[in-house]
Parts: structure tokens; C-alpha cells; sequence
């Protein structure tokens, strides 16, 4: 199976997104997040991104990019537990 492939992160007021180079989009709402939800504008928009994830280090938040695409309905595991995806 072919690896997903982020191609850009980025935060609004309300929410963090991701995009696959595929065009697929997923996104979770801080609220969600206590970190997060509790985090200033400045904090949310310092964020690094990982092979697996993204992490903002002022608050110590870590959120993974196959559980966002997972929770958004947008892949599911295969019974060989690989990540699949789809359009």
C-alpha cells in the first residue's frame, strides 16, 4: 500500500486541518482538545510537524495524522491493519 502522504497543515480559530498530496482533507475542532481548546492564538499557530503527526511544544499537544484522517471517516484499517484511504 502506498504511504499517505501530508502535503500541507494549517489552523484557523477553530479547528486544525490536514491535506493529503491526494487532495483528501481532515480536520479535528480544538474543542475536542483540552490542551488545545485552552491554547492561545500564538500557541495553536506554533506547531511542528512529524513523519506521524504534528506537536505544538508550548503546550505539549500531540495529535497523529492517521487518527484525524481515521475519526473523519475518511480511512479505516484493514483487516492486515493497514491504513486505507480513500477520496
Amino acid at each position: 500500500m502506498e504511504q499517505m502522504k501530508i502535503s500541507r497543515v494549517w489552523v484557523d480559530a477553530t479547528h486544525v486541518y490536514a491535506e493529503t498530496t491526494s487532495g483528501i482533507r481532515a480536520s479535528y475542532a480544538f474543542s475536542d482538545w483540552p490542551r488545545l481548546a485552552n491554547a492561545t492564538e500564538e500557541e495553536r499557530q506554533d506547531f511542528h510537524l512529524s513523519y506521524s503527526g504534528i506537536h505544538w511544544p508550548q503546550i505539549d499537544e500531540d495529535l497523529s495524522f492517521e487518527g484525524m484522517f481515521e475519526d473523519n471517516h475518511l480511512c479505516k484499517r484493514s483487516p492486515k491493519e493497514e491504513l486505507v484511504c480513500y477520496p
